[in-house]
């Protein structure tokens, strides 16, 4: 019995996973746009961590050269202690000297680690940005295919349809070719009626008097 509810459990378990596939399939193409979106929010994110890590180490560098400027005027002190014999009061202010210098030291290492994150995430974000532009154009040459894959299944589904569609504009054509050349017969009738009230010659008799004399300019 067990062993029949495993293999029932496992036919369960088979048959959602053919559902969820084909659920995926059907939104392949949703469910693509939705992840490059996603990507996009995270880029975007990753750009405004970047952007602190950038302020923050411009902020420490103006942090250090403003100590620096400060540190040369506590070395120019100590040095005017020490030629004034004050060794007292240059060694006071050599120890506060020191422990400045330490902290710019700190200070330098931090602004190194700063720069070196800036120029890993510089790299890894146009990395990204660079396959996530690969991406967009595979989306947008997806949904043209799609696109042009339904139109020309339409066209095979109904080509009755279609066949019928220029049939029915070939009559209509022929239709509008008919009342034209009604018109020019009437048109040639009127012509012949009033050539023949007004005694002239109509436009047949001209072609053959002018028959007539192409065969007497022949024989002469």
């Amino acid at each position: 019995m067990l062993y029949l509810i495993e293999k029932l459990a496992t036919a369960v378990r088979g048959g959602t996973r053919e559902v969820l596939e084909t659920a995926v399939d059907a939104n392949a193409q949703r469910i693509f746009a939705q992840e490059i979106y996603e990507c996009e929010s995270h880029l975007r994110q990753s750009k405004q961590h970047l952007a602190q890590v950038i302020a923050e180490k411009l902020q420490l560098q103006r942090q250090m050269e403003a100590h620096k400027t400060k540190m040369a005027g506590k070395e120019d002190a100590i040095r005017t202690q020490l030629q004034q014999g004050n060794e007292a009061a240059a060694l006071s202010l050599a120890e506060t000297f020191a422990q400045q210098e330490s902290w710019l030291e700190t200070q330098q290492q931090q602004h190194e680690q700063l720069a070196a994150y800036e120029q890993r995430l510089l790299h890894t974000l146009k990395t990204a940005a660079s396959k996530l532009e690969h991406y967009r154009a595979e989306l947008r040459m997806a949904q043209a295919t799609t696109h042009a894959q339904q139109a020309m299944g339409k066209l095979a589904r109904h080509p009755a349809i279609n066949s019928d569609k220029f049939t029915r504009m070939q009559d209509s054509l022929e239709r509008i070719r008919q009342q034209h050349n009604a018109f020019d017969d009437r048109h040639e009738a009127m012509q012949q009626i009033d050539a023949y009230l007004n005694g002239e010659p109509t436009e047949k008799q001209q072609t053959q008097q002018r028959a007539a004399g192409v065969l007497a300019r022949l024989r002469g």
